[in-house]
C-alpha cells in the first residue's frame, strides 16, 4: 500500500502585496446572512499600552458548526449576532499573517450586548514581534496551545486543527531525479475517472508521483483507491477560488480553509510550510483564474500547465485595479508585467512572472501540471522531474522544497543537467548569510548557490532533444544560444562572472509546429541556480572546523553578533555571542589560544 491512506474522513473547506488589502471584500460584521439577529458582540482588542490591534475574530458554536466571521477594524467591532452559546477565536495580524491570540467562551441573549476584552502582552514591547511568541509556527499564541490543551512544539496540533494523517511508504531508497505529475483531478473534484481508475492510469504511463488536485477538497486521500505500489500519492488539493487565483498544496497536515483576505492567505501559507508541506500557485497567467494573492513566501510556481502554446494569454484588465497600478507610467507588480504581454501564451507568461518574482529574491522552483480530468487528456503531458532522496511522499516534497526541479513536455521529452562551478578557488568552504560554516562543493546542481564576484563555469547537457535549442538564461535573457544536434547527451558550457544577485536557469525550445499562442515553444527548462553574497573562505587546514568565524557588529545579518563553529573533544559546537534569537549554545565568544579568526562583514540582499 503506498502513501496516503488516512483513517477519518477530512472536511472540505468552502505579504507581498499589502497594498492590496483594501482589493477584497471585508469580513461581514453580523451573523448569519438573511436572518434577523436578536444579540449582539462587541469585541475589543489591545495590548498593554492600550493601542488598539487589528484583526478578526470567528465565533464557533459550542455544539460545532460554521464559524462566523467578523473583521475587528481598528482593533474593535460591535456585530449582530444570533442568541446562543459560541468559543470566540481572536486573531490579531501581525504584520501579513493573522496569529491566534486568545479563545474566550461567550453567552449571546437577546437584546444585550456581550462583551469581550482582550489586553495583550506578547508583543507590546516592540524588541520581539508578535509570531516569535508562536514556537511552531502554526499561527497560535505557544499561551493559547497550552490553554487549549494543544502541542505548542507541533504546527500539526492547534485549536481547530482538521487533521489529515497519512504515512510514506518508500518505494525507492535510491535517490534521483524521479518524474510525475502534479496537476489532475478526480470524481471528487470535477474529474471523470475514480481515484483507482487515475492511479491504474498514471502507473500504466510509467509515472513516479502524481498529485490528486481536487478543488478544495482532499477526498481523494481517504478513497479506497488511494493506494499504489508502484506510484508515490501525494495527499494534495487545489486551493482557491476562479476569482483571486488558485494554489497547489502538497503534503498538508491538516485541512487548509479557504481565506478572502490577502493575510489569511499568507497565514495558511505559512502553516503548509511549517508542516513540512508545499505552496504553490497554480498557473497563474489563466485567463479564467489569475493569481491576485500576493504572497511572499510560496514555495513553486506552475509555469507550465496544459500545451505550452494552447492557453491563451490573460489581459491586464482581467486584474482588479490595484494590480494595474503604475508608478511613473511603470506596471508595479510582477504579474501585471507579465500580463501586459499579450502576443504570449499564458504558460510564457508565467514564465515571466517567475523570472520577474525570481530576480527579487524569491526562491521558488518551477512545476508542470497535465490538469488531467480523464482520459481524453494524458498524465504526465507535461510532467515535473524532482530530484528526491528516495521515492516517497516526504522525498519528493523535500526535493521541492529545495528547489530540485525541471519540467518537460512528456516522460521521453528533452532533459536538462544543469550544473555550475566557481573555478577558483577550487576547495572552498562557504559561510552563507546565516553563518553556518558548510563544505563546499565544486559543482552547484539546480537549486544551489555561487558566489558573487568569482568566474563561474554553467555546463549544460542535454538529451531527447535533437534538432531543437538550448538555452542558458540570465535574469530570464539568454546568455547562450546553441543547437542540439543529436539525441545524445551533448555538453554545452559558458562561464559568467557575477557582480550582483542573479538568477540562471536552463530550457530547450523549439520553433512552433501548430497554431498556438506565442513564438516560442518551450519543451524542457530546470529550476535556477542562484549568485548571490556567500563568501568563500580559503582554507588551509584539512579540518574547517578549526576555523573560527566571526561576524562583524555592523553587519546586517538580523539577530546574531558574533558566531563561531569548532570541534571540541569529538563533538561539534556552534557559539553565538548576542542576538535576539535562540542560538544552537549561546556562549562567550572565546577564542582557543593561536586559533585562526575570520572576521566577516555579510550584507543584506
Amino acid at each position: 500500500m503506498n502513501t496516503t491512506l488516512p483513517t477519518t474522513a477530512a472536511k472540505t473547506g468552502a505579504a507581498l502585496l499589502l497594498a492590496a488589502l483594501a482589493l477584497f471584500a471585508p469580513l461581514p460584521a453580523v451573523g448569519v446572512e438573511g436572518s434577523t439577529p436578536a444579540g449582539s458582540i462587541f469585541v475589543e482588542v489591545t495590548d498593554v499600552l492600550k493601542r488598539n490591534l487589528p484583526g478578526k475574530i470567528e465565533l464557533v458554536p459550542a455544539g460545532g458548526g460554521t464559524p462566523i466571521p467578523y473583521r475587528l477594524k481598528d482593533g474593535k467591532v460591535n456585530g449582530n449576532c444570533a442568541p446562543g452559546h459560541y468559543v470566540a477565536y481572536i486573531y490579531v495580524y501581525d504584520w501579513d499573517i493573522p496569529i491566534l491570540v486568545d479563545m474566550h467562551e461567550v453567552t449571546v441573549q437577546a437584546n444585550e450586548v456581550a462583551t469581550v476584552l482582550v489586553e495583550l502582552v506578547e508583543g507590546s514591547g516592540g524588541s520581539l514581534p508578535l509570531r516569535a511568541f508562536d514556537r511552531d509556527f502554526d499561527l497560535v499564541l505557544d499561551r493559547v496551545e497550552i490553554a487549549a490543551g494543544t502541542h505548542p512544539g507541533d504546527p500539526d496540533s492547534f485549536p481547530l486543527a482538521d487533521m489529515i494523517p497519512y504515512d510514506s511508504p518508500v518505494l525507492s531508497k535510491d535517490a534521483g531525479w524521479y518524474k510525475g505529475d502534479l496537476h489532475v483531478r478526480s470524481i471528487h473534484g470535477g474529474g471523470k475517472e475514480s481515484v483507482a481508475e487515475l492511479v491504474a492510469r498514471a502507473e500504466k504511463a510509467g509515472l513516479d508521483f502524481i498529485a490528486i488536485t481536487d478543488r478544495n477538497t482532499m477526498d481523494a486521500c481517504f478513497d479506497p483507491g488511494f493506494q499504489s505500489k508502484k506510484v508515490v500519492l501525494i495527499p494534495a488539493m487545489e486551493w482557491g477560488t476562479d476569482e483571486r487565483g488558485v494554489a497547489l498544496i502538497y503534503g498538508p497536515h491538516t485541512f487548509p480553509r479557504l481565506t478572502n483576505d490577502i493575510r489569511d492567505d499568507q497565514g495558511i501559507c505559512q502553516r503548509v510550510q511549517a508542516q513540512g508541506g508545499i505552496f504553490a500557485i497554480a498557473h497563474p497567467c489563466f485567463p479564467t483564474a489569475p493569481w491576485q494573492r500576493g504572497l511572499s513566501y510560496v514555495n513553486a510556481i506552475e509555469v507550465w500547465c496544459r500545451g505550452f502554446r494552447d492557453i491563451p494569454p490573460v489581459g491586464l484588465g482581467s486584474f482588479v485595479p490595484e494590480y494595474q497600478r503604475r508608478v511613473k507610467d511603470k506596471l508595479v507588480y510582477s504579474i501585471s508585467k507579465a500580463a501586459s504581454v499579450a502576443t504570449s501564451s499564458a504558460n510564457a507568461q508565467a514564465c515571466m512572472f517567475w523570472d520577474y518574482e525570481s530576480v527579487q529574491g524569491l526562491k521558488a522552483c518551477p512545476i508542470a501540471g497535465s490538469l488531467s480530468s480523464g482520459p481524453d487528456v494524458p498524465l504526465g503531458r507535461p510532467l515535473t522531474w524532482v530530484y528526491a532522496p528516495e521515492k516517497s511522499v516526504r522525498g519528493i516534497v523535500h526535493g521541492l522544497r529545495l528547489g530540485r526541479t525541471q519540467v518537460s513536455s512528456a516522460p521521453d521529452g528533452p532533459f536538462i543537467t544543469f550544473t555550475a562551478d566557481a573555478k577558483e578557488p577550487q576547495d572552498q568552504y562557504i559561510v552563507d548569510r546565516q553563518a553556518k560554516l558548510t563544505v563546499g562543493h565544486q559543482d552547484v546542481g539546480i537549486g544551489g548557490v555561487v558566489p558573487l564576484g568569482m568566474a563561474v563555469d554553467l555546463l549544460v547537457q542535454v538529451q531527447n532533444a535533437k534538432g531543437l535549442k538550448v538555452e542558458i538564461l540570465r535574469n530570464g535573457w539568454p546568455i547562450l544560444t546553441q543547437k542540439i544536434e543529436t539525441n545524445k547527451v551533448d555538453v554545452y558550457r559558458i562561464t559568467d562572472t557575477p557582480s550582483a544577485y542573479s538568477v540562471y536557469r536552463a530550457r530547450v525550445v523549439g520553433t512552433p509546429g501548430k497554431k498556438g499562442y506565442g513564438p516560442l515553444d518551450v519543451k524542457a527548462m530546470t529550476g535556477a541556480i542562484y549568485a548571490q553574497d556567500i563568501v568563500p573562505i580559503v582554507v588551509d587546514k584539512e579540518n574547517p572546523l578549526d576555523i573560527w568565524i566571526k561576524l562583524d557588529e555592523d553587519s546586517q545579518l538580523p539577530g546574531v553578533k558574533a558566531t563561531a563553529t569548532m570541534e571540541e573533544n569529538g563533538k561539534k559546537w556552534v557559539r553565538t555571542q548576542g542576538g535576539p534569537v535562540n542560538p544552537v549554545n549561546e556562549q562567550p565568544f572565546n577564542v582557543p589560544p593561536n586559533a585562526e579568526v575570520k572576521t566577516l562583514n555579510p550584507q543584506g540582499l
